[in-house]
């Protein structure tokens, strides 16, 4: 897909590599939503982006993707704004470490959510408008612990494999489309 003009969407905006999706993409994008849990990040990358691309439309919205009612409310926000996401950037992650007998149940549930729940969920309601306008971008950001299981990382591990897999899948479901992954 030409990400020129695109209309992006960027889990895990507010640092890291999501952070460099935006910084990268912002001299070519029409539009970019900057999602994150940490608004301050957000607002800062996003004046960053303005200075720097002042044609450049920015939403920024504060999500935790491990809540399930934050996951929905930005998925009715983005039916009502409209705004033609035609390049998803999902990027947000959590990690762990340690050995599964000691992990922590609610990070456990929390990863998973993150890593499968939230990126599943984001993609499907994004999938039916990229394949009616002919136009789109998916861009599941894995990890190479998605191809080994990594003791002391066994859910984070997991949880990349099932990205990994899901976008293999996708891409093939996708391939008689103009929409890539």
């Amino acid at each position: 897909m030409k990400v020129d003009g695109c209309n992006a969407l960027i889990t895990g905006a507010s640092a890291g590599i999501g952070c460099e999706f935006a910084r990268q993409l912002a001299g070519r994008a029409r539009s970019m939503t900057l999602v994150a849990r940490r608004e301050d990040r957000l607002v800062e990358l996003a004046d960053e982006l303005q200075r720097e691309h002042p044609n450049l439309r920015i939403h920024i919205r504060k999500v935790d993707l491990a809540d399930l009612a934050e996951l929905q409310d930005l998925l009715q926000w983005l039916d009502r704004e409209k705004l033609g996401i035609d390049l998803l950037i999902n990027n947000a992650g959590l990690g762990d470490s340690g050995p599964f007998a000691n992990s922590d149940p609610v990070r456990n549930s929390d990863m998973t959510l993150v890593n499968v729940t939230a990126l599943t969920s984001l993609t499907r309601h994004l999938v039916p408008q990229m394949i009616t306008k002919h136009r789109g971008g998916i861009l599941n950001v894995s990890s190479s612990a998605g191809f080994l299981p990594i003791p002391g990382s066994a859910v984070y591990a997991a949880t990349k494999a099932y990205v990994t897999s899901f976008s293999e899948a996708l891409r093939a479901e996708l391939c008689e489309t103009d929409v890539s992954v």
